[in-house]
């Protein structure tokens, strides 16, 4: 069986995922991500956050990778945010006109504990 290339953090609500071992979503490893986010979304998480403290670039296959997920997570009503994004990161969001697609927060993870299903 492949090693998961997320770790996984369960909150009251839901689920905290980060990528293990890279500072990058790209081409190497967008599609793993892009899989494991589906699953976590497709089980029936209330809430998936992906925290992108480590998260230093993302690639156009990143972009997509994301983007799927967030068109899963509306289908699947849950709550997908990607949260702890540096300024860096959060500058690429806006370059590629994504900034206003994606729920993009800066809190601790202690906050996110009560979100409630996405209608």
């Amino acid at each position: 069986m492949e090693n998961k290339i997320l770790a996984q953090k369960r909150i009251n609500d839901g689920i905290v995922v980060s990528i293990k071992e890279s500072n990058k979503i790209c081409i190497t490893n967008a599609n793993r991500i892009e899989e494991e986010l589906l699953q976590l979304i497709k089980q029936g998480e209330n809430t998936v956050l992906l925290d992108f403290s480590k998260i230093e670039f993302i690639d156009t296959a990143g972009f997509q990778a994301l983007l799927s997920a967030q068109i899963e997570s509306k289908l699947y009503h849950v709550n997908f945010s990607i949260i702890n994004a540096n300024d860096d990161v959060r500058e690429l969001f806006t370059l590629v006109k994504l900034d206003s697609v994606f729920d993009i927060r800066n809190k601790p993870v202690s906050d996110y504990n009560k979100l409630k299903k996405a209608s």
